[in-house]
């Protein structure tokens, strides 16, 4: 379905846009949503979308996104649309006590409490209260079973919108309990139009940095608004591909560095990961070859030369140690030693 014609003003994604206005059409919404997907996919903005359509002034299936109810759900001050998140969590701990400022990796109980007397009062402006929670992967045990009575025994005027990385994370019971939409990664064609389309990207750029996107095109968009992402990138993959020649002593130093980066912001440090996983990747597509699909469009000279010194076997192996990285983290493993043991298995 094309975007101008509904107004959600979301780039690929047509099938969930489509299911939801559907919904709300026939008056069949649910009472709770789960958006699963990739970081930087779009959950969060079809999220504002789906809260913007429940409060519009004009009351149709699809937001104006110009009247007064629209554009205060998308300033964040709408008082039926209540957002909830990892940050938010950090930003009222840090206005309480400075040993409880640092930004925590989990949703605590008194997060959802504070949610739950919320959602209690009925609707002070629109027909609906919306309340969205972002993170939700990241409930802790005693939060997500708090999360689970709400789920259980919702207000007939609330709609809860859970946004998580993987419904994988969540309790099985939280996920039966919500309609489930399970975003994927977008095309390339999809990414890089829309932005020669929105923000005037040249062509050739504007597959760069599709390529790079790995079809996540909210990263995709924040690089062109903002630059210095792209740039902070190529740093550091220039710095990952120069692991593959450094000392031990170098070696562990960057992971000491990524476990203390993990410490205090948990998606810097797997943002690294991903991008390592991309290049090694990239190889094997070469080594096999395969080149054509390769994301790193720019460095397809210096991904031919590394081919050509290693086996598949043995970036094979590589990749799965730097999947198991993402699962020990997952599961609280000592981040250096994590970190300490990939870079010792790099192929050379």
């Amino acid at each position: 379905m094309n975007e101008n014609e509904t107004n959600w003003g979301i780039a690929g994604h047509e099938w969930a846009v489509d299911y939801l206005r559907r919904s709300l059409l026939n008056e069949r919404g649910a009472h709770a949503y789960l958006f699963a997907g990739p970081a930087h996919i779009g959950k969060s903005l079809l999220a504002l979308r789906l809260a913007q359509a429940l409060v519009c002034e004009l009351g149709g299936p699809d937001p104006c996104r110009t009247c007064r109810g629209c554009k205060r759900a998308a300033k964040g001050n709408h008082p039926d649309v209540r957002t909830m998140s990892l940050e938010h969590q950090a930003a009222a701990a840090a206005t309480s006590t400075k040993a409880d400022a640092a930004r925590s990796k989990e949703l605590k109980i008194g997060t959802i409490r504070e949610w739950q007397r919320d959602i209690d009062l009925r609707p002070f402006e629109a027909r609906r209260r919306v309340f969205i929670l972002e993170d939700a992967d990241a409930l802790n045990e005693s939060a997500a079973n708090a999360m689970l009575k709400t789920l259980e025994e919702p207000p007939p005027y609330a709609v809860l919108i859970l946004v998580a990385h993987g419904a994988g994370d969540l309790l099985p019971t939280i996920v039966s309990r919500c309609r489930v939409l399970r975003l994927r990664p977008l095309p390339r064609k999809t990414v890089a139009h829309t932005l020669q389309q929105r923000y005037n990207v040249a062509t050739e750029d504007a597959e760069l940095v599709a390529a790079w996107s790995g079809g996540r095109i909210g990263w995709a968009i924040a690089s062109v608004e903002n630059p210095d992402l792209l740039d902070q990138q190529q740093q550091r993959l220039d710095e990952l591909v120069r692991l593959g020649v450094a000392s031990r002593v170098e070696r562990m130093r960057w992971a000491e560095e990524r476990a203390k980066e993990y410490r205090g912001e948990a998606g810097a440090a797997v943002e690294w990961v991903r991008l390592w996983q991309s290049w090694w990747r990239d190889v094997l597509l070469v080594r096999a070859g395969n080149p054509h699909a390769i994301t790193h469009l720019d460095r397809r000279h210096e991904l031919e030369e590394l081919a050509q010194t290693v086996s598949l076997d043995q970036v094979q192996r590589f990749l799965q140690q730097l999947d198991a990285v993402h699962e020990q983290l997952a599961a609280n493993v000592n981040p250096q030693l994590a970190f300490e043991n990939v870079t010792l298995h790099v192929p050379a």
